[in-house]
């Protein structure tokens, strides 16, 4: 099975590449900021869904009009990569917030409160 696993990785990429452009180049709902960064494509094993998780700045209700606005904006999105990628089974995009950055930050906050009261 490693073309299988060769084959979704090779998607990923090329999705992840295509998806950026997208959302910098084409998409112009105002709810969507400049400076949204894909951070990871989770792609189902049969290509069907794709989860986009993306990273906005910005305060919280920022960050849920700009997920607001590539939902709506996935359907155009998928045309658009639609064009660059070819695949026998095309997925459907489902954007979701990545926190790992702000969970990275919280722990670090921890780990740096833990060390001030033990020193």
């Amino acid at each position: 099975m490693p073309t299988q696993s060769w084959h979704l990785d090779r998607l990923r990429e090329d999705f992840h590449r295509e998806i950026a452009i997208a959302i910098t180049n084409s998409v112009r709902d105002p709810r969507v900021p400049p400076g949204i960064t894909v951070t990871e494509i989770q792609l189902a094993p049969d290509t069907r869904n794709a989860t986009v998780l993306v990273s906005i700045f910005g305060e919280k209700e920022l960050q849920k009009e700009a997920l607001a606005g590539l939902n709506a904006a996935a359907p155009f999105i998928q045309k658009v990569v639609a064009s660059k990628v070819k695949v026998k089974h095309f997925p459907r995009f489902y954007f979701k917030l990545d926190t790992t950055l702000e969970r990275g930050e919280h722990m670090y906050d921890i780990f740096k409160e833990i060390k001030n009261e033990l020193d």
